[in-house]
């Protein structure tokens, strides 16, 4: 016969396993789904990073910038991955109630622009006044796109294009002159001699220090959900570290969830360095609002020491 000492702690028992294995949920709008970068969080999921920090993970894929973003001030996500630091700090300025709370990529080595094979354009001096596309307004694309114009002496009409595919498409339509893409995309063009690349953004050399994207969270959830937010990023620091730890198990989770060649994916991974993807530090950040008043995203000057507390609340960061 059970006492009622036996019931009461097999029910603390099952309280206490169900406790165990609660996960909290947090949902992230991820710009550009399946690119190198834009892979941390899945590869974290995969790897166990998040379930050990206690967290369940629900993405939203977006296609950058602006939608990105979006997906954060309407509160459809928590946080977003990959938004374009101009676009951040255009909306924090505005009063978007949003903080930045890491970097997310650092440079510009995985950002390349194309055209059709037959185009007469043979690289970005020839851009004068043709239509070059990038993702959506704010994003690392517009940034890119704006430095590498400035650096070749040009003026092209740059065309909010949407995703890779959406560029894809409209450049071998004829839509748009010139695309963005990042590897591996489009490589089965470039090996075809379809296309062939005219500008990267690794030409600029001022980009390699300058942070282009960056992780922002709601200002509602880093206040009524800290803990949880701070174990998000970690999970997302222990990630970063894991991959490039492990590169040939990083490289295999990209190559599968991309469905292309282990050939292809190991052609991609030098174009993402690891500190271009390291969360931290930001760098570069007086440039970023130096360029973001150049293109209207701030109505005034701000200096890098005024701007600090504005755009950031590292809820996490290594010792």
């Amino acid at each position: 016969m059970r006492t009622w000492g036996t019931v009461c702690l097999a029910v603390a028992a099952v309280a206490t396993a169900n406790t165990a294995i609660a996960q909290d949920k947090v949902r992230a709008a991820v710009g550009q789904r399946g690119n190198w970068d834009t892979l941390v969080i899945s590869q974290g999921v995969e790897a166990g990073f998040f379930k050990r920090e206690g967290i369940e993970v629900e993405i939203t894929w977006t296609r950058g910038g602006a939608e990105t973003m979006q997906a954060l001030i309407t509160g459809s996500a928590d946080l977003n991955i990959a938004n374009g630091i101009l676009g951040a700090i255009g909306a924090i300025a505005k009063g978007a109630p949003v903080k930045i709370v890491s970097a997310q990529f650092t440079g510009a080595s995985d950002l390349y622009w194309y055209v059709k094979a037959e185009s007469p354009v043979k690289s970005m001096k020839d851009m004068d006044g043709r239509t070059m596309g990038y993702s959506r307004p704010g994003a690392s694309s517009q940034l890119v796109a704006l430095s590498l114009a400035t650096h070749a002496g040009v003026k092209p009409k740059l065309v909010s294009a949407g995703g890779i595919p959406d560029n894809r498409t409209q450049v071998m339509s004829g839509q748009i002159d010139a695309g963005w893409a990042v590897p591996p995309f489009n490589f089965d063009l470039i090996n075809e001699g379809k296309i062939r690349i005219v500008g990267r953004g690794s030409d600029v050399p001022a980009l390699a220090d300058q942070t282009v994207r960056v992780n922002l969270a709601s200002q509602k959830f880093l206040t009524e959900r800290r803990d949880v937010a701070r174990r998000f990023m970690k999970a997302y620091h222990d990630t970063v570290e894991w991959m490039y730890a492990n590169p040939a198990q990083a490289i295999a989770f990209f190559a599968k969830f991309n469905d292309v060649s282990p050939e292809i994916a190991q052609q991609t991974a030098p174009s993402f360095p690891k500190q271009a993807v390291a969360p931290w530090p930001v760098k570069g950040l007086q440039r970023n609002l130096d360029e973001a008043l150049e293109y209207k995203q701030l109505d005034k000057p701000l200096a890098e020491k005024d701007a600090q507390a504005m755009l950031f609340d590292f809820v996490y960061q290594p010792k």
